[in-house]
């Protein structure tokens, strides 16, 4: 059982009898009374979100799940689908349960699979990944000096804003929780 302190974003808990992953988490506190947290979470069997307030002290079940790190192989229509690099199963991922779609699909991205009873239940992205742009206009000489941005569509069809000096053919490394532009890759 974990308290309402210890609650974290991707903690997956078991509510109302149902496993549901914790998607956002926001604690408040008003001026008399106890604290509370505000979350959002997604029921994992059913895919609906709803909105809870956890009064503080509260217990929570944890649900211990295994992880396995998997690959990315291919799309099939509606799924995703991953291998294992150790036993080589592969596993199907629907496409609408993974953050971003397919704009953080890419083969050399090593990817988390989160298993419970059997059944993979959410798949973890990495926090950074190193991709290129296949497409992106050239900054003309005196467009600015101050931190312009330009569009830019890198490999896995993904649209970023990128500062004006990379360009085409370049890998940069993007943050995949907020899908924004971190550095250029060496």
């Amino acid at each position: 059982m974990a308290m309402t302190s210890d609650l974290y974003r991707g903690m997956i808990i078991k509510w109302n009898g149902q496993p549901h992953i914790m998607v956002e988490k926001e604690f408040a506190a008003m001026g008399k009374g106890s604290g509370f947290n505000r979350v959002r979470l997604k029921n994992i069997k059913t895919g609906k979100f709803f909105n809870e307030h956890l009064t503080s002290g509260v217990k929570v079940e944890e649900i211990d799940v295994t992880t396995k790190n998997v690959q990315f192989i291919y799309i099939d229509g509606v799924s995703a689908v991953f291998m294992d690099p150790v036993t080589y199963d592969q596993i199907t991922f629907p496409l609408e349960s993974i953050p971003g779609k397919t704009d953080w699909l890419h083969g050399d991205a090593k990817y988390v699979a989160q298993i419970y009873e059997d059944e993979v239940i959410n798949l973890l992205l990495p926090p950074k990944m190193t991709l290129e742009i296949t497409e992106t206009f050239d900054a003309v000489k005196g467009d600015t000096a101050t931190g312009a941005k330009k569009d830019a569509t890198l490999e896995t069809g993904a649209i970023v804003k990128v500062p004006l000096f990379i360009k085409q053919g370049e890998k940069i490394i993007v943050n995949t929780e907020d899908g924004e532009y971190f550095s250029k890759a060496n």
